[in-house]
């Protein structure tokens, strides 16, 4: 059997094969020209955190925005750059004038004593495909997604024509770049986000493993009482990151390989409120003490930024294999013991397949109040989700594949497959999607595909820029050399 990784070592696989760094609007404009006058496809690429292949592109030409910085500029009070009164935020603001990764935006937005909605890891991004796909994070259940804080974008077209778009004009391409997904109607030069005042914080830590001779059953027994109870963690302000391994390649805490930790939080209430807010959940749990390994704890950070710093992911530069996709889950979709517990039995995995889940607290809250601006395009069913679940298979580098195929093929029609059974309704988000999913412009856009592809057509009718499972991509098809043909 072939590698799966077989000769990529000595190929650019699917990386464009023509790359500009650009450090300038006009390297920018230059770059499009040179595109559209020997027919290439564009690609634009930031930091290049993107799981699903949109900043690949095989035979195209790809727009790398790693060096474009024009500074970050704070706002007390935000004023539109052209003199927009249409939106109703009169709070401070940042302007991110380049392709800056969130840790250094978050250290002008802590120079400033404020906070601004970015993600968990700070090597992404904060102007790409972070921002444009939506964008969830630490501080998303209480401000909102990180479209939602755009306030302003100024946009390279494929044509070259530089615009500004905000919700007095070009609101459709306003519209667009607020979650109607990356690197589909022009290149982003900057971004103007709302910022807010400073945050406490109180983090509770829950852990719980199955010891020596508990049982698998037994443990996600103690997981379904979780997951059943995640509407009131939500409805009480909690929010954060679980997650939870059955049989997992590696411990996951103290050598245990079976085993959920979390470290939820609210902001802005004491240490007493949030302890009493979150009992309820301990209580449950402590019904399992006997038979699992259960340790929770709290503490307490003065500031946002010091809580981030003590509770955000490592900034790993190191990648793995995985075969990894998502779902949106309301309330309905937790609500019955039964079928949540049928659902993690399928997300565990069987022995052998190394399935890591994560639950992503990160809606509720802003985001469902955010569901009544129509200038969003962030997917509907983000306004009624109660948690993101994540679902990966990891893989070792040698694997063959046939055996990856496999593997894909279980976390799509297995894995996610049980999750769209049970919230058939819902969908996910794109920017931890499942690259292979089937139901794509359903999962990832939902009911706003249509007004998407309109804008795509109006902005690029050419259909210059191309990416996997963005707008319009289905009306080509690559060919084994990776040529885009029009589909027939």
């Amino acid at each position: 059997m072939s590698s799966f990784l077989s000769g990529l070592d000595l190929t650019l696989g699917t990386n464009p094969p023509f790359a500009v760094n650009v450090t300038s609007t006009d390297d920018i404009v230059a770059a499009l020209r040179f595109a559209r006058e020997n027919n290439l496809r564009v690609v634009v690429k930031s930091t290049g955190h993107d799981v699903l292949g949109r900043s690949d592109g095989f035979g195209g030409l790809e727009i790398w925005l790693r060096y474009f910085r024009n500074g970050i500029d704070f706002q007390p009070a935000y004023v539109s750059s052209t003199g927009c009164d249409a939106t109703p935020w009169t709070g401070s603001a940042m302007k991110l004038g380049g392709a800056y990764m969130w840790g250094e935006s978050y250290a002008a937005a802590r120079e400033n004593n404020v906070v601004v909605v970015g993600g968990g890891s700070s090597t992404v991004c904060s102007t790409g495909g972070w921002m444009q796909g939506g964008g969830h994070g630490p501080a998303s259940h209480t401000f909102g997604l990180g479209a939602d804080q755009v306030l302003e974008a100024e946009v390279v077209l494929a044509n070259g024509t530089l615009l500004t778009a905000n919700a007095c004009q070009n609101q459709d391409l306003f519209y667009a770049n607020r979650g109607g997904g990356p690197g589909t109607y022009g290149v982003v030069l900057s971004t103007t986000i709302k910022a807010y005042p400073q945050l406490k914080a109180t983090v509770q830590n829950l852990q719980i493993a199955a010891k020596d001779g508990a049982s698998r059953d037994t443990f996600l027994d103690a997981l379904t009482t979780l997951y059943t109870s995640i509407p009131e963690l939500v409805e009480a302000g909690f929010a954060g990151y679980p997650h939870w391994q059955v049989d997992g390649p590696a411990p996951s805490f103290n050598n245990f390989t079976t085993a959920y930790s979390h470290a939820i939080y609210a902001f802005n209430k004491s240490q007493d409120e949030v302890e009493a807010a979150g009992k309820f959940l301990l209580d449950r749990i402590s019904n399992f003490s006997d038979v699992l390994f259960v340790n929770s704890s709290y503490v307490s950070y003065p500031d946002y930024w010091s809580f981030f710093g003590n509770t955000s992911v490592d900034d790993n530069p190191v990648g793995l294999m995985a075969a990894s996709g998502s779902r949106l889950l309301d309330t309905a979709a937790v609500s019955n013991r039964t079928t949540v517990r049928s659902l993690l039995d399928v997300l565990a995995g069987a022995p052998g397949e190394f399935v890591t889940n994560v639950i992503s607290l990160v809606s509720g809250g802003q985001v469902w109040k955010d569901g009544s601006d129509k200038s969003s395009a962030v997917l509907p069913a983000w306004r009624t989700a109660v948690l993101h679940q994540s679902v990966a298979r990891i893989l070792s580098n040698d694997i063959s594949a046939e055996t990856w195929d496999e593997v894909h093929h279980d976390v799509t029609y297995n894995k996610i497959g049980a999750m769209k059974a049970l919230a058939p309704g819902m969908g996910s988000y794109m920017n931890e999607g499942d690259a292979l999913d089937p139901d794509w412009k359903a999962s990832f856009y939902g009911e706003n595909y249509d007004k998407l592809l309109s804008i795509k057509n109006v902005y690029d009718p050419e259909s210059m820029f191309y990416c996997p499972t963005c707008v319009g991509s289905d009306m080509w098809e690559a060919d084994g050399a990776g040529r885009l043909c029009r589909a027939s």
